[in-house]
């Protein structure tokens, strides 16, 4: 019983980066890159709006644990990432 209960232990330990929510990392790292874009100002404030308001849904979303908020932030997130790579 106590190797099960170690084993159960040291996977949950290992799998825990796994489980990590992309979003909650992948917003700060975007929030940079749009900063240091080299795009037009009127449209990095309004990518920038997009993002905060993207990362406010995503940040609900765990709040209240709502699978469908977390899913509609990251495509803004995703969103936002193909408007700056163009």
């Amino acid at each position: 019983m106590k190797t099960l209960l170690l084993a159960s232990a040291c996977a949950m330990l290992i799998a825990a980066p796994a489980l990590a929510c992309r979003g909650t990392a992948e917003y700060p790292e975007l929030a940079d890159q749009l900063a240091n874009a080299d795009i037009p100002a009127e449209q990095k404030q309004a990518l920038t709006t997009r993002l905060e308001e993207g990362e406010a849904l995503h940040r609900e979303g765990h709040d209240n644990d709502d699978k469908n908020l977390r899913q509609e932030s990251l495509r803004i997130l995703d969103e936002i990432k193909a408007e700056i790579a163009k």
